[in-house]
Order: structure tokens, then C-alpha cells, then sequence
């Protein structure tokens, strides 16, 4: 077998190109993190069985603030929805209930353990 490069882009031309991403990964700052669903124009925070729309924001980062808000002021974690919009109407949601919580406490950058310990005692 006999390989040709001949014509193929060199790896360094390819990554000062800027069509190639390095490291997707996620890393966690200390000031938090927010979620992206691409073609998302806002985000809601919605109260089921009601569908009461709480707030409508952004991003998901100014988002996290009244989902613990919410959670403070005594709704239960299960009743709340984060859902994305597209600009054609479109919905679908982002994550609910404890989950939502847990990843709004992350997303301030706010020690999620203990919350996990508060919950098995």
C-alpha cells in the first residue's frame, strides 16, 4: 500500500485554519457555566403541571440564578423546566427537575456535594 500526500493539507495548516475546535470538552470556572443548544434565541423557566412561563432569559446562565430562586421560595425542584426556543417557534427542554437544580448550583459555581449530602440525610 503506498499512501500519497501530495495535496493533502498539512495538521498545521488545518489547525490555523479555525475550521477544527480543540478541546470540546467542557472545563468548569469558577464563575460557573452556561448551556448553548444551538439555533436557541431565549430559554424559559417553566412551572409544570401549570406551564406558568416564570422567566423568560438569554442565556442559561442568567437563567441559574432563579431557578434557585424558585427553589428557595418553596417550589418543588420536580415542578421546574428549563426549555430553548428557536426563532420559529420551536420548543424543547433543556433539563428539569432535580437535575435542573443541581446543574444551576454548577452552573453559579456553587459547591453541589453538600446539596448531595443534605439530600441522604
Amino acid at each position: 500500500m503506498h499512501t500519497n500526500d501530495d495535496g493533502n493539507p498539512d495538521f498545521a495548516d488545518i489547525l490555523e485554519s479555525g475550521t477544527v475546535e480543540i478541546g470540546r470538552y467542557a472545563r468548569k470556572e469558577a464563575a460557573g457555566f452556561g448551556i448553548v443548544i444551538d439555533g436557541a434565541v431565549e430559554y424559559s423557566l417553566r412551572l409544570i403541571p401549570s406551564n406558568k412561563i416564570l422567566g423568560r432569559f438569554a442565556s442559561t446562565r442568567e437563567a441559574w440564578p432563579s431557578v434557585l430562586a424558585a427553589v428557595e421560595r418553596g417550589l418543588p425542584a420536580k415542578c421546574l423546566v428549563l426549555d430553548w426556543h428557536w426563532a420559529n417557534g420551536r420548543r424543547g427542554r433543556v433539563t428539569s427537575g432535580r437535575l435542573l437544580v443541581w446543574t444551576a448550583r454548577a452552573g453559579l459555581g456553587l459547591d453541589v456535594a453538600q446539596d448531595r449530602a443534605r439530600a441522604a440525610s
